[in-house]
Formats: C-alpha cells, structure tokens, sequence
C-alpha cells in the first residue's frame, strides 16, 4: 500500500496558523522542513536587499552537507540542461535566464540553479519576488511558471554548493553553473555542480581568439558528450558562422559548428541591458533563445511529457 507523503499538523500548529493568518504574520519559517516546495508556492516575505543579506532578525538555515555522490543529488526528474561559460564574461548566466524565459513563454515550467557564490552570482536581482531561503538556498520566482534557486551563502569552492533543495512540477532544471571550467575541474567528482550527469551541455563563448581558444579546452573535456549530440556551443557577439571571425575556432568546435550545434547571440550595450533585473529580457534575446530550446527539445524530447 503506498504511504502518503502528505504533511500532517497538530492542531495546535493549524490554531497557531489560523492565528497568524488572522494577526497578518507571516514567516518562511515557518513551513516544515523537507516538505517539497512547488512551482505554485505563495510568496512568505517582501523581496530581499539586492546583495542577498537576510533581513534583521530573519532566521537563516545553515547549509546542507554537500552530497560527493552524483546519483544522491535530488535535482528531480526533469531533463537537466547544465550552463557553463568557457571564459570569463561569456554571459552564461544571460543565456540560463533567457532559456528559462522562452520555455515559461512556452508553458514549460522551468527551475534555473545558481550554483555560483552570492558576490558572483548574475542572477541576484533577477526575481520578481522572494519566496524564502531554506537548505543553504534562497527561492524567488520569475514570471508565470519559473523558479530561481540561489546560494544563500558566501561559498569558496565548487565543493561547498550545497545540495539543491526539493521542487515538484518542474518540467526543465536550467543549471548555471556559476563557477570556472577550471574551478569545476579541480573539485571534479568532488561536487555534483560538474559530476551530475546532464541531458545537455550549454557552453557559452565570445567570438575571439583568446575565448575560441578556452571554448576549444573546455570542449576537450565534453568531447564525449559532443559525440553523443548533447552539447550546443552559444556563441555570444556573433549573428553567424564567420570565417574571419572565427578564424581560430579548433577542431571540436568545428566539428560542433557541422553538428549544427553552435547557436548565436546578441551582445547587447550596457544601455540595452544594464543588468539581469526582474523585468523581461530584451527582445532581441528572444529568437536566439527560442531556437536553443527547439534545439535542447530534439535533445530531450517534449520537455511537458512527463507531466502527471
């Protein structure tokens, strides 16, 4: 006979609820732990300082151990797309967040991870509101259907990114990886971030030497997967394969290009974007976006199939 995993109360907790709900108190702390949050979970607190700082008198959670085993990592059945940055700047975090934003378009609920540490992260402001910090995370929620996972605390290594807290009706998990090719290949096996097995590899690079030469690096150690057709080169300041422009791109990131497996990006002015805020990404991210995830799809398959 299945067990229900439904949480029970007391009848002191539900009187204690009623009271709260009637006096206008409110807490995030108040939820049980472990229980899953969901894509639907209602807003507990006002939206947080912009540098991530608990409000005074705010409970804070310390961080879960870090899992060393991959398969024990609860990221949920959802297809798990991993964004990295080949070199510093790509725009990785841009690219996670415009994904997300094209499948919310498109009634797929997405959840993106921040796994980068909180002075590093691009995506700190990127919620339109906070729904409260749990296991070493903090949640927000962005437009319809999207969850924003962050690190709650200052972090030093890969290793120390706690495991990523439960969420249920989630149909993409976007991973911005947040931390160097090369930090993330130190820790190695040492933190699911890179260990975790992913549908599909997101790498994202500039269109110049210097960054060709890093993509070509970082694909070195994803040749793999890029033989296995799960990984999609982003390209970002590029509108195009260019000879000229990418005159110095390597084999495997040839290779990739006659996969029909590098897409292309605007690199928008500081003016266009000044920051990745609460409001929607500008249009001109939204076709390159779109045709990333018709490209993921074909990976995947329908990312809505699973739903119960």
């Amino acid at each position: 006979m299945r067990t229900s995993t439904t949480p029970r109360y007391s009848t002191r907790e539900l009187q204690a609820a009623a009271a709260a709900l009637a006096e206008g108190r409110f807490s995030p702390t108040t939820s049980r732990a472990g229980a899953p949050a969901t894509i639907d979970d209602q807003p507990t607190q006002p939206h947080r300082r912009p540098d991530g700082t608990a409000d005074e008198g705010e409970h804070r959670t310390e961080s879960t151990p870090v899992e060393t085993d991959p398969a024990a990592i609860s990221i949920g059945s959802a297809p798990l797309v991993r964004v990295r940055a080949a070199n510093a700047g790509a725009g990785a975090s841009t690219i996670a967040l415009a994904l997300a934003d094209v499948a919310d378009a498109a009634g797929i609920r997405a959840r993106v991870l921040d796994a980068a540490t909180p002075a590093w992260s691009g995506l700190t402001g990127a919620t339109v509101t906070e729904l409260g910090a749990a296991e070493g995370w903090r949640r927000g929620r962005r437009g319809a259907g999207v969850l924003i996972d962050r690190v709650d605390e200052l972090l030093h290594v890969p290793a120390q990114v706690p495991s990523p807290r439960p969420a249920e009706g989630v149909d993409l998990t976007v991973l911005d990886a947040g931390w160097s090719m090369r930090e993330l290949a130190a820790s190695g096996a040492d933190t699911w971030v890179s260990a975790t097995l992913a549908h599909v590899e997101v790498l994202v690079t500039r269109p110049h030497a210097l960054a060709l030469s890093q993509s070509e690096a970082a694909l070195i150690d994803l040749e793999d997967q890029l033989n296995a057709g799960q990984v999609l080169v982003v390209v970002v300041g590029a509108s195009r394969w260019s000879d000229r422009e990418l005159a110095s791109a390597g084999r495997l990131l040839r290779a990739a290009h006659r996969q029909d497996a590098v897409l292309f990006a605007p690199l928008l002015s500081a003016k266009a974007l000044p920051g990745l805020g609460p409001d929607p990404l500008p249009k001109q991210f939204t076709n390159p976006s779109q045709r990333l995830l018709e490209r993921i799809t074909t990976i995947t398959g329908p990312l809505t199939a699973n739903r119960t």
